[in-house]
C-alpha cells in the first residue's frame, strides 16, 4: 500500500503526518491486501484566517480498480482525519471482495431423479 499525504494552504508537520498515517493504517489494515494506493488531501479552505473549515479527504484505489473516496471537514484537522479514516474504512468494507477463481461449489440437495422415457 502506497501512501501519499499532501496539505493545501496548510503545513503538514511532522505529528500531523505520523498521526495520519497511523490512523489510516489501523483504519485500512484489514483491508491492505485489496488496496493499491491511498492518497491523503489536508486543506485548509479559508487559509491562514482562524475558521472551522479544516477539510481532510481520502483517496483509495483498490486492486479492482475501483475508487473510494471520503471526506470530512471540521474545526480540528485531527477530528477530521479520524472522521474520514472511519468512513473510508466503511466504504472500503462495503466494498465486495474479488472472487477467487476456481471450482464451482456442488449443488445443494437431493439429486433429481431419473426421467422416464418411453421410446
Amino acid at each position: 500500500m502506497e501512501l501519499l499525504i499532501k496539505g493545501r494552504h496548510l503545513d503538514v508537520s511532522e505529528p500531523l503526518r505520523a498521526y495520519t498515517v497511523r490512523r489510516l493504517r489501523f483504519a485500512l489494515g484489514p483491508f491492505a491486501r485489496q488496496l493499491l494506493n491511498v492518497e491523503v488531501r489536508l486543506a485548509d479552505t479559508n487559509g491562514p484566517r482562524v475558521s472551522s473549515d479544516r477539510t481532510c479527504a481520502v483517496t483509495v484505489l483498490l486492486r479492482t480498480l475501483t475508487v473510494v473516496f471520503a471526506t470530512a471537514k471540521g474545526a480540528d484537522i485531527y477530528s477530521t482525519v479520524d472522521r474520514a479514516a472511519t468512513r473510508v474504512r466503511t466504504a472500503v468494507s462495503r466494498n465486495p471482495r474479488p472472487r477467487r477463481p476456481g471450482r464451482r461449489d456442488a449443488p445443494s440437495g437431493p439429486p433429481c431423479p431419473p426421467l422416464d422415457v418411453e421410446t
